[in-house]
């Protein structure tokens, strides 16, 4: 049967990302976590001290949404909360949190290796700069 979609690219790219961000919720479920968690808490790590405002600008995660994820980190103990200036809350990885974040890379990691086989050897170089283009130009 012939789908008349396969050759948009807009629905390709929809297919192959949620194909790949499936296949990397496997991979993190049994740390406990899903794909957006796991990011918040690899941006949270590699920028200690970030605002939760900011963490959700960085992830395109709305406040009502971000709240309950930060909340539960807090309550597993995997992020600390402080006060800064005003109303900002700080955010800074626990030792717990700092530990599981370092497997969560690893499987971002592996992840973007499985994405980099699955591309022919000649694209590779062009596929990060294509989607980077297609993002930054909204």
């Amino acid at each position: 049967m012939d789908n008349p979609l396969s050759n948009f690219p807009g629905y390709l790219l929809r297919r192959a990302s949620k194909s790949r961000m499936a296949q990397l919720a496997q991979h993190l479920e049994p740390l406990g976590v899903g794909v957006s968690e796991g990011s918040i808490l690899v941006l949270v790590g590699r920028n200690p001290g970030i605002s939760q405002a900011e963490c959700g600008r960085m992830l395109s995660i709305k406040r009502p949404n971000l709240n309950p994820i930060i909340r539960r980190f807090i309550n597993r103990d995997l992020i600390v909360s402080t006060k800064g200036q005003g109303r900002i809350q700080c955010l800074n990885l626990s030792e717990s949190g700092k530990a599981l974040m370092e497997r969560i890379m690893a499987e971002f990691e592996a992840q973007e290796a499985r994405i980099y086989e699955a591309v022919p050897e000649h694209l590779r170089d062009e596929l990060v700069p294509l989607l980077r283009a297609l993002w930054w130009s909204e």
